[in-house]
């Protein structure tokens, strides 16, 4: 199995902007550009666009009311002409999250890394937690989530893509150093394990998965299959 290419295993199709929808809202949350700030629409494809939503209303569940009002994107579908490297935007199922805020302005959940890397303490445990926690509702859903640890390019935006996993949703893969390091970044941020995110599943891991599974009434280990793998996920996703 390919670890964690940069491109998915079959070729996106890149789209004219007139094959897509115009969107403005996702699980009832406008959508803002995250470079001007302004309320805006994007070309996305309806079909990821309906999972994306579901994934984030869902996610909204979980955290304190009021759901948020507000997502604050750099963007779903990009012109082939601007972009040149093929990548499921040009095909409008790719959405790159920056912001997760409320109705106020203020930030529910940010994605911008960049922003708040240098922070320290009870402050920085919160933010680490809440990015994680929805790092955790989109590794449900979809197989391709890119976070601040897997390039300099993500410390401001999660990236988000169905191209691997379509409808189907993501599973679990201990070769994957993309989804191996948000496990050990959700074990340690999320659940308190002195877990350091290297990539390598190793003992200390494994052990730590399968503690969080069985604070979760699910058991067994994170390896045996998908509902092991959303178990955990849904655990880390609710964790208050």
């Amino acid at each position: 199995m390919q670890d964690d290419p940069s491109l998915p295993s079959t070729d996106p199709t890149a789209v004219a902007s007139e094959q897509l929808h115009r969107v403005d809202r996702l699980a009832d949350a406008r959508l803002y550009y995250e470079i001007s700030g302004t309320p805006t629409g994007f070309r996305i494809e309806p079909a990821f666009a309906q999972r994306l939503s579901a994934t984030l209303a869902r996610h909204w569940t979980y955290l304190a009311a009021p759901p948020p009002t507000q997502l604050w994107s750099y963007g779903a579908w990009v012109r082939l002409e601007d972009r040149p490297r093929l990548s499921w935007h040009h095909a409008g199922r790719a959405f790159d999250l920056g912001r997760v805020r409320a109705g106020d302005g203020t930030d529910r959940v940010s994605c911008r890394y960049d922003l708040w890397q240098n922070s320290s303490g009870a402050q920085r445990a919160a933010l680490e937690r809440a990015y994680w926690r929805l790092a955790a509702s989109l590794h449900h859903d979809f197989a391709s989530v890119l976070t601040y640890l897997y390039d300099e390019a993500h410390h401001n935006h999660i990236h988000v893509d169905d191209g691997r996993s379509g409808p189907t949703g993501s599973t679990f893969s201990p070769g994957s150093r993309i989804q191996v390091q948000a496990v050990q970044a959700m074990c340690r941020h999320v659940w308190g394990f002195d877990i350091r995110p290297s990539g390598s599943w190793d003992d200390d891991t494994r052990s730590a998965t399968q503690e969080v599974l069985a604070r979760a009434g699910a058991g067994g280990r994170l390896t045996q299959g998908r509902r092991h793998w959303r178990a955990f996920l849904d655990a880390t996703a609710r964790q208050p």
